[in-house]
């Protein structure tokens, strides 16, 4: 059965998450596409980390945007899966995650923009992912609906922006409603889901009108399953590997 696999903050599986270990590892394992995380340094830096903070992976309590890269890539990382197993790790700039795609002839970035970013500063990204040659296999996604249509309106495919719904507020436990899939389709953007929020039938309705599916994060195999063969999704986020 067709669909595509994304590793989530890369194969974090199986090193620890967002890291240049993580990504050269799901580029290896051949998966669809390989997210990222990006947020902004108080001196410009696109940095790779899901959280704002450093609480998490590097158990300092600083938050990112108010930090210089030089301060964000003094703190190594401590936590993640099987974080023994390499060299000690440390948060990444966007380019260095655009290297380690770009090495590979297949697989897609899959950019998540944590910031509502500016129109001048989503230019500047595409700049990036042009520089390395990725521009026709990336895919941005971004709970910040503003900056996906900013970046429709600098031309970037339509066909590869999602919106990610479920990971914040209420949306968190509210199925995917008939308003949110019609504001969808007026839109042109594609959807990017908790697993659970989804359904048969508002698959279904963005299927019809020509738009994808993502669901996120699906780390057991009857899951990707029942996603795919009776959801319909297109697309399954998930920290493993596995056939269906």
């Amino acid at each position: 059965m067709t669909f595509k696999r994304i590793a989530h903050r890369g194969f974090s599986s199986e090193a620890p998450e967002n890291t240049k270990v993580s990504f050269a590892l799901a580029a290896e394992a051949d998966f669809f596409g390989a997210e990222c995380d990006i947020w902004k340094t108080r001196d410009g830096v696109y940095v790779v980390s899901h959280d704002g903070h450093l609480r998490r992976m590097c158990g300092e309590d600083r938050w990112i945007p108010e930090m210089t890269y030089k301060e964000v890539s003094g703190f190594p990382i401590v936590a993640g899966k099987k974080r023994d197993n390499y060299p000690v790790q440390h948060l990444i700039p966007f380019t260095e995650y655009l290297s380690v795609m770009a090495r590979s002839q297949t697989i897609h970035p899959v950019v998540e923009l944590k910031m509502d970013y500016t129109a001048v500063e989503l230019r500047e990204i595409v700049t990036f992912v042009q520089k390395y040659g990725l521009f026709d296999r990336t895919y941005f996604i971004s709970m910040h609906l503003l900056a996906l249509l900013r970046l429709k309106s600098l031309g970037f495919p339509e066909e590869r922006l999602q919106y990610v719904y479920g990971a914040v507020g209420g949306n968190k436990w509210t199925p995917v409603t008939p308003e949110l899939t019609g504001w969808l389709i007026d839109n042109r953007l594609s959807l990017d889901a908790r697993h659970t929020l989804v359904s048969a039938e508002s698959v279904k309705t963005l299927h019809d009108a020509g738009l994808a599916v993502n669901v996120w994060t699906v780390n057991d195999c009857g899951g990707a399953e029942r996603l795919v063969r009776e959801v319909g999704v297109d697309m399954v986020t998930t920290e493993y590997y596995f056939e269906i």
